[in-house]
């Protein structure tokens, strides 16, 4: 994000993304870009990427890209997140989440991201994201 002086550690995947194999690769001037390799532990019983899985990609690289153009500290929780799930993904090949920030206000801001595998769109997102001053 564009709050540090050092940008690599603030890209450095924190806890839920860490432990789905998120790699944050991009995050500044309200655009984000995460990416994962699904195995087949992100799989359904018919062998494709969870739906949930995809979602958290999805609600990752909103949120990152929500955070770059609000004030450090600032929480700014989903209110609402809506995806469209266009095809199947599948284990095995990398997922590219890019994500943007439309507008980020004092009280509420609203993204859009969209996930691609192999140059195809697999799901996309548009959310809304409460505002939360810093404590």
């Amino acid at each position: 994000m564009t709050h540090s002086t050092d940008p690599n550690a603030q890209l450095a995947p924190r806890h839920f993304s860490r432990l789905l194999g998120f790699r944050h690769i991009h995050a500044a001037d309200g655009e984000s870009h995460v990416e994962a390799d699904p195995t087949p532990d992100h799989c359904n019983q018919h062998g494709i990427v969870h739906g949930g899985f995809l979602a958290a990609l999805l609600d990752t690289t909103t949120g990152w890209a929500v955070h770059t153009r609000l004030p450090e500290g600032t929480a700014a929780p989903h209110v609402h997140l809506s995806i469209q799930y266009v095809r199947a993904a599948v284990p095995g090949t990398t997922l590219v989440c890019r994500g943007r920030a439309i507008s980020a206000g004092r009280r509420s801001g609203s993204t859009e991201a969209e996930v691609t595998q192999d140059g195809v769109v697999v799901a996309r997102a548009v959310g809304t994201h409460a505002v939360l001053e810093p404590r």
